[in-house]
């Protein structure tokens, strides 16, 4: 535990080959004002300015290529417009119809002998509360029924 110090120790490196700086170079590194913090701090808004140019040319390039896209999807090259009245009521019209002929399709017609089924199983499931299974004839009959439907 005391046995090293605490303190930093300097330490001092000598070079191999012989480094020579002039003696004005030397002059104007003991008087320059710029200390390591500033010149970060240099630095760091360097690299702000140049982010925030890159963000705005990214910036320009997207809202031109949505202008272009968006341009593009409502008039076409040759400059008429795709999108009017009475083309868009022509393709309400059209799905209009197909809704109403799925409509057609997935409604089905009951027969009287189906409906006369499904009662006969709510009043045998009436009566018969908590012993579903003897109305098990009548729940046969109704699924036949609705099968050859």
């Amino acid at each position: 535990m005391g046995s090293t110090t605490s303190k930093p120790e300097k330490k001092v490196f000598t070079p191999q080959a012989p480094v020579d700086f002039s003696a004005s170079f030397l002059s104007q590194l003991e008087n320059s004002s710029e200390s390591d913090y500033s010149r970060a701090q240099y630095t760091e808004k360097y690299i702000q300015d140049r982010v925030a140019q890159e963000v705005k040319k990214l910036e320009a390039e997207a809202i031109k290529h949505f202008q272009q896209t968006t341009q593009g999807a409502i008039l076409p090259e040759d400059g008429t417009p795709v999108v009017s009245v009475p083309s868009s009521n022509e393709k309400i019209q059209h799905l209009k119809q197909l809704i109403q002929k799925n409509i057609a399709l997935t409604t089905v017609e009951v027969t009287e002998d189906i409906k006369a089924s499904r009662k006969s199983v709510i009043e045998c499931l009436k009566h018969n509360e908590g012993k579903s299974l003897n109305c098990w004839d009548e729940v046969t009959k109704f699924n036949q029924l609705v099968k050859d439907l």
